[in-house]
């Protein structure tokens, strides 16, 4: 049966909804919960909500600190472990089934906030709701769902943005000031080259002038011209580009492969594997920018993996690099909701990034690369930005991962 004949509804909402029978089975999840739970409805249906929503070890030791499971946070043997352990959960288990009967019996709904719950694949800190509804001659449970740091990842997504605009302002205030300069350098060493070329030989007329090798003088010159154009174009990436972006329908498995035939090429040693939803619809977007986007993140893993310390790893470590796609329901990027985003992620199975670096990582000059730019990842966030979409990060030992999320459709007001 579907909640309230009313499923098209509540597919929209961007917080879970279960719809549970009298006797605890679950008979009906939204898209967002599967989401959440990163499982099917099909594997959901039928289950206890009980088994769904029963506390983690932390939150069982919390509230029965009278358990043996509680008192002994290192049990002599896996034996003891396993026997406190049990004790807890079913006390546990037993509070959850009262919690979910004094609702029936009183038509009382009740809210818990701030949980840490077994879940299916892994455990969840979530916040949740359970309605008692009578439907027609039936009883049911309404519950909704959410996850409990959704709101703290908004918030930190908003700061590093406004973090992001702060640094991006004041370092093309910089740029400005040194790309003049730059130019007239450069253009002083073109003539250097033009007088050297005229006098090939320069003769000494006065006793106190130094004899100057128009050889030597030309090699400094270009020297100066080299390293004056490779300034310019750091101070370009800085400023970022004023080439306007074009729309255009693209299924982002195409910028995925073509920067693919490039790295796997570049990297032979890196395994490169791929995990694709191939019925994923084409996003509104510019492909070169996105390759641009792809090329930079993939390059930098790479780069990441060979660069590690062999001594440090298992004998039989292979670096491997993963793509993935996928279809994200229900998701908010900033202040905009949106039905469906897409997914890419750039997996990477190296040492990580370190921790007081990875709050700053898509800061412009900063870098963990002995010689990275830091530019990079400052230009993906920025391009990311003008495409309306998010980028995130989590890395710990083994593995390491960037995730963008990439709305189908943008309202093209962001220029270059």
């Amino acid at each position: 049966m579907k909640p309230l004949q009313a499923s098209s509804l509540l597919q929209n909402l961007y917080t879970g909804v279960i719809w549970v029978a009298d006797d605890l089975s679950i008979q009906w999840v939204n898209s967002q919960t599967e989401q959440l739970l990163s499982v099917s409805k099909t594997r959901l249906v039928g289950l206890s909500i009980l088994d769904l929503l029963m506390p983690t070890m932390i939150e069982t030791k919390a509230a029965y600190p009278d358990t043996p499971a509680a008192q002994n946070s290192k049990p002599v043997d896996s034996q003891a472990q396993f026997t406190e352990s049990k004790a807890g959960l079913e006390a546990a288990r037993e509070k959850l089934k009262t919690q979910f009967y004094n609702a029936k019996e009183y038509l009382q709904p009740f809210i818990e906030y701030s949980r840490y719950i077994r879940g299916i694949t892994q455990p969840l800190y979530v916040h949740y709701s359970v309605t008692p509804m009578n439907q027609g001659a039936k009883f049911y449970y309404l519950i909704e769902i959410w996850q409990g740091d959704r709101q703290s990842r908004l918030d930190k997504e908003q700061r590093l943005q406004e973090q992001h605009d702060v640094s991006r302002e004041m370092l093309r205030s910089v740029a400005h000031e040194v790309k003049n300069p730059l130019a007239g350098i450069r253009g002083a060493a073109q003539l250097l080259i033009k007088q050297t070329q005229h006098s090939p030989e320069l003769s000494n007329r006065h006793e106190n002038t130094v004899l100057v090798d128009a050889k030597k003088l030309t090699t400094y010159a270009s020297i100066v011209i080299s390293e004056t154009d490779r300034l310019t174009k750091l101070i370009e990436q800085l400023l970022g580009s004023n080439q306007l972006p074009e729309w255009q329908s693209v299924n982002i498995h195409e910028p995925l492969e073509h920067i693919l035939l490039l790295i796997q090429t570049q990297y032979p040693q890196v395994t490169i594997k791929r995990d694709y939803d191939l019925s994923l619809p084409e996003v509104t977007a510019d492909k070169n920018q996105l390759i641009q986007v792809f090329l930079n993140l993939v390059n930098n893993a790479c780069e990441a993996l060979l660069e590690q310390d062999t001594a440090l790893l298992a004998e039989d470590y292979k670096p491997e690099l993963t793509l993935i796609t996928r279809i994200e329901h229900q998701y908010t990027i900033g202040a905009q909701h949106h039905r469906q985003v897409i997914r890419v992620g750039v997996q990477d199975n190296g040492r990580g990034i370190d921790e007081d670096l990875i709050e700053r990582i898509f800061f412009p000059l900063v870098t963990g690369r002995a010689n990275g730019t830091g530019l990079g990842l400052a230009l993906v966030q920025e391009i990311i930005h003008r495409h309306e979409g998010a980028i995130e990060v989590s890395s710990q030992p083994g593995n390491t991962q960037f995730n963008i999320y990439l709305p189908l459709q943008i309202s093209h007001n962001h220029g270059p």
